[in-house]
């Protein structure tokens, strides 16, 4: 990392403005001359910690070598709140100096190679987290974990916290022996010291420090080798029969990525831990990945959420993002886009075609929504998450179609070679692709990576054997059109020009549409006749293609109309999608009886999982009623989704004798969070409708910090319908507002709200009585709040 000095900078700037390009040439002439920059290289960072669970604080040591290339004055380390205790360069002791976010230590002259050591203390609010700790009932986990992305990792080491600056990384971890740990490296030793346990890990290759990754719990750990590779899978005991569901088919992704990446995984090992209140889903730290223990999924909420998708995901980090690392948040897609189409692309190999197209068609809808906010492209350092990941990944899925296998993968070996742990720009991944292609790549890119907005196709018409359609841009790999010619359908490869395209077709011609609509991120406005849209989707064969077809049809009172969708919806081998939108369709054709007699009849007889959600989720949105008797089945059908839908059904017709359904003991009797959510919306409903004090009195137990954030969320969203006003319910929104969880803080704060506008004395006196006993951060946190 380049540092000029300000004088230096300034003096450019001013010159540059009168004589441009002789001082290009004369940067040029510098850097090729190799003249001495003031920079430092951030080599290695050894630490050593200790935990103090009471107060959640760190203890630690750090041993850090830095080399330069000409002497600074001064060495700037970021450290946020941190207390430094002891701080020596090369043994002698400087007299630093420090405020809230730096430490700054002065250089003597001629230090070429420098060996920092720093013992310290924080109380960190971010990068590392203590949970469980402070709950009496210990009915909570018990866990330390980090989460270090973007700039976390300063509040609690003092360091250089720049993902430019690529360390080799070593830790040595002191906590209690009945724990397991879990890092970043190999395991290299460790031994006891009493009751505590000292783990020494080591990574033989650099890294960015945000990438830094420590979880501790009471793990049992399995292990098996991949390609020669040593994977390291971490369970919560109670869980580990349950892990064929949520580590599914683990040995297949890893082994597939390794052969549709073409670079043999990069690190010495891999492990994956769950942890309790993670802020977001997963983290791919080098070879130590850390995910939410709401994926811990049995045999019901697998095919709901399941932990796949994000498995593949994070192992693809490991190249993308680990092993060449973006330079700034203006090229984050060269993380999350690679990992997001890779993690399409593994679903793929999982899941079959149907489920790779509803993941491009899901992502699809995100980006456009994205698009109707603000205009912004993905090669922007604000460009949010749904252009970083799906539009990022939708690049990738275009470009692979417009290069062809063999280029694209011929590229990313390039790229992901050249560029081995070290700091990439969106420059050269084109620069990598433009290598070995003939294609338009600049256009390409100018596109997809640098506008602001997503091309849109106005389907204009089609007259006398010619199909005329308005392109808000050029698309150099232009579209594929579909053409219908004296009754052959027939393919014609089409350019986009911006502006108005006029494209000659074969003589005949009866019909044309663009065919791999599906497989480009545009938006194609048409509007399609009902009978020529039965023509498409009975010409297509397969399943996400035939709902294509079915996008742009214009309904019109017609009895053949009606038959054609409920051939749909009879057709037991249709795809679920197509029936959904038939279904949807059928609405402006029959009347409400003749809607639940459908959904009832089908209910009967599929046994398409996909379907019975969607069927169960139309019910309830259209309110129909339903026959009792099918309801009563699917409270234990094959899902939770499903028997949630079912329970919502049951207690929509407020039938008090069906209640009694809601105490059945399948709602308790199943493992993790995803189980318990069933559960407690059944607590809801007897509190509810019941007025039963049990199911109250559980779900402001389930609202405390004995449980996990996603289970507090929902039990504090039920109550705040019921409305109770227990000073235990100010406890636990008030312990929910001061959690590190951004998610169970937001729910917390919209609640507190509330009860400070419907209970004000009760919430005023509260206030005033537990205000001293907060902490600084606390006090200020909630006098910033609520007092306005």
């Amino acid at each position: 990392m380049v540092n000029l000095p300000r004088w230096l900078v300034f003096f450019s700037f001013f010159v540059g403005m009168k004589w441009k390009y002789p001082v290009a040439v004369l940067w040029i002439a510098f850097l090729l001359l190799k003249l001495p920059l003031y920079c430092q290289d951030w080599q290695s960072l050894h630490l050593k910690a200790r935990f103090d669970t009471l107060n959640k604080a760190v203890i630690g040591e750090t041993w850090q070598q830095v080399t330069q290339c000409k002497a600074l004055d001064t060495l700037v380390l970021d450290a946020i709140r941190i207390q430094i205790d002891s701080l020596s360069i090369n043994g002698q002791t400087p007299n630093f100096r420090q405020n809230d976010t730096a430490v700054f230590i002065p250089l003597t002259s001629g230090e070429d190679s420098i060996i920092l050591y720093i013992a310290y203390q924080a109380l960190p609010r971010k990068g590392i987290y203590f949970i469980g700790w402070q709950d009496s009932t210990r009915r909570s986990r018990r866990q330390i974990w980090t989460q270090g992305q973007g700039i976390d990792h300063r509040h609690w080491i003092p360091h250089n916290d720049d993902q430019r600056d690529k360390i080799l990384f070593s830790a040595e971890w002191i906590f209690n022996k009945d724990f397991q740990v879990m890092s970043n490296g190999g395991l290299d030793s460790s031994y006891l010291e009493g009751s505590l346990k000292h783990w020494h890990f080591s990574m033989k290759a650099p890294m960015s420090s945000y990438l830094i990754a420590f979880a501790v719990d009471r793990y049992s750990l399995t292990k098996e080798s991949i390609n020669g590779i040593p994977h390291y899978l971490y369970h919560y005991p109670e869980r580990q029969t349950d892990d064929h569901w949520y580590y599914y088919e683990h040995k297949l992704i890893s082994s597939f990525l390794e052969e549709e990446i073409g670079i043999k995984y990069p690190w010495s090992n891999y492990k994956q831990a769950p942890v309790q209140d993670f802020r977001h889903g997963a983290m791919e730290n080098t070879c130590a990945t850390i995910f939410g223990d709401f994926f811990l999924v049995d045999s019901l909420a697998f095919p709901d959420y399941n932990y796949s998708y994000v498995n593949a995901h994070e192992l693809a980090h490991q190249w993308f993002g680990n092993l060449v690392t973006a330079e700034s948040s203006k090229h984050h897609w060269l993380h999350e886009g690679f990992a997001t189409y890779y993690q399409w692309r593994s679903e793929r190999k999982l899941y079959g075609y149907g489920k790779f197209q509803e993941d491009l068609e899901e992502a699809k809808q995100l980006v456009f929504q994205a698009s109707r906010t603000s205009k912004i492209p993905l090669a922007h350092s604000n460009a949010g998450s749904e252009r970083y990941y799906q539009k990022g990944g939708w690049l990738l899925h275009m470009l692979r179609n417009y290069i062809g296998d063999s280029i694209f993968q011929l590229s990313i070996r390039d790229y992901l070679q050249e560029h081995r742990y070290g700091i990439v720009r969106n420059e050269d991944f084109i620069a990598a692709v433009d290598q070995h292609s003939d294609k338009d790549i600049q256009g390409f890119f100018k596109l997809w990576l640098y506008e602001d907005r997503e091309p849109i196709i106005d389907m204009k018409g089609l007259a006398n054997d010619t199909l005329s359609f308005y392109a808000s841009h050029y698309i150099p790999q232009g579209v594929q059109l579909d053409v219908l010619a004296k009754g052959v359908w027939r393919f014609v490869n089409s350019p986009v020009q911006k502006g108005l395209n006029r494209i000659p077709l074969p003589k005949g011609t009866t019909d044309a549409y663009i065919y791999n609509e599906y497989d480009l991120l545009l938006e194609v406005k048409e509007e399609v006749p009902w009978e020529a849209a039965r023509q498409r989707k009975v010409h297509r064969s397969w399943d996400m293609a035939q709902a294509y077809a079915l996008r742009h049809m214009v309904l019109e009172p017609d009895e053949e109309l009606e038959v054609f969708l409920m051939s749909m919806i009879r057709n037991r081998h249709e795809y679920h999608s197509v029936k959904t939108i038939a279904l949807e369709y059928l609405t402006q054709f029959l009347t409400v009886e003749e809607l639940e007699g459908l959904v009832d009849d089908q209910l009967r007889i599929t046994h398409d999982l996909d379907w019975q959600k969607a069927l169960l989720d139309f019910a309830l949105r259209e309110d129909l009623v339903l026959e009792k008797a099918l309801i009563h089945d699917y409270l234990q059908g094959a899902s939770y989704k499903l028997r949630a839908l079912a329970m919502r059904l049951l207690v929509k017709d407020g039938k008090p004798n069906d209640f009694r359904l809601l105490y059945a003991e399948h709602w308790r009797n199943h493992p993790g969070i995803r189980g318990r959510e069933n559960y407690l919306e059944s607590l809801y409903y007897r509190a509810l409708f019941l007025s039963d004090k049990v199911a109250l009195n559980l779900l402001l137990d389930f609202s405390s910090e004995s449980f996990d954030f996603n289970t507090r969320i929902n039990a504090i969203q039920y109550l705040a319908n019921i409305k109770p006003s227990h000073q235990v319910y100010f406890d636990h929104c008030w312990n929910a507002f001061f959690n590190s969880n951004w998610k169970l803080v937001r729910v917390a704060k919209a609640e507190l709200s509330r009860l400070q506008i419907e209970h004000s004395q009760r919430w005023t006196a509260y206030y005033k009585k537990h205000f001293d006993s907060w902490s600084g951060f606390q006090k200020r946190k909630a006098a910033r709040t609520f007092e306005k």
